[in-house]
């Protein structure tokens, strides 16, 4: 199963902050970009191999208990870099919402030009026109696209509103996910 790129640019992004290994990545990925129970670690384990073979990730050794760390190479870095401010007003909303939030996770990170660039793909002059306002689909689609355009600069107005009044950058986290259930309660 093939990962979205904004689940691959969110692994390099968070690689960004310092090596990591894969189940730490995933948690990582999952809760910056608001998207917790919607990426298979399977994805994140295949989409750091072929990150791996692109020249984008090395291995950089182990963790105490054996675990593989990753980081990034200059080339994942500058790929990085890129993303960071460049807006997509074609991905999906999940993916739109997921960059902002994760870019704005990262201690740093130029979060003021991505939603610069965001507002820019959004505005009024982004919303095609219809060919002809006689075909009742084509206005349809016209006016699904302004209320998405709406909907994003709304959102964007509560996330730069969010992001004046406090930071919320945050480094890798360290604490180890669970594995497993807990352990019945005998009674």
């Amino acid at each position: 199963m093939e990962c979205d790129m904004s689940v691959r640019s969110g692994i390099l992004a968070v690689l960004s902050l310092g090596p990591a290994y894969g189940s730490q990545v995933h948690g990582e990925v999952e809760t910056r970009m608001h998207r917790v129970g919607s990426i298979n670690v399977g994805q994140i384990y295949s989409t750091l191999d072929r990150l791996q073979s692109q020249g984008f990730v090395i291995n950089e050794g182990m963790t105490g208990d054996g675990l593989p760390l990753y980081a990034l190479t200059a080339r994942g870095r500058a790929e990085v870099e890129t993303w960071l401010t460049t807006a997509d007003a074609g991905s999906s909303w999940s993916d739109f919402v997921g960059h902002v939030l994760l870019v704005a996770s990262l201690p740093g990170a130029p979060v003021d030009d991505l939603v610069r660039g965001y507002r820019d793909a959004f505005g009024e002059e982004a919303v095609p026109t219809a060919d002809s306002t006689d075909e009742p689909l084509a206005a349809l689609g016209e006016q699904a696209t302004r209320v998405l355009s709406r909907s994003a600069l709304a959102w964007l107005d509560d996330v730069q509103r969010v992001l004046s009044t406090s930071d919320h950058a945050r480094p890798l986290g360290s604490m180890r996910p669970r594995r497993g259930r807990r352990p019945r309660q005998s009674s």
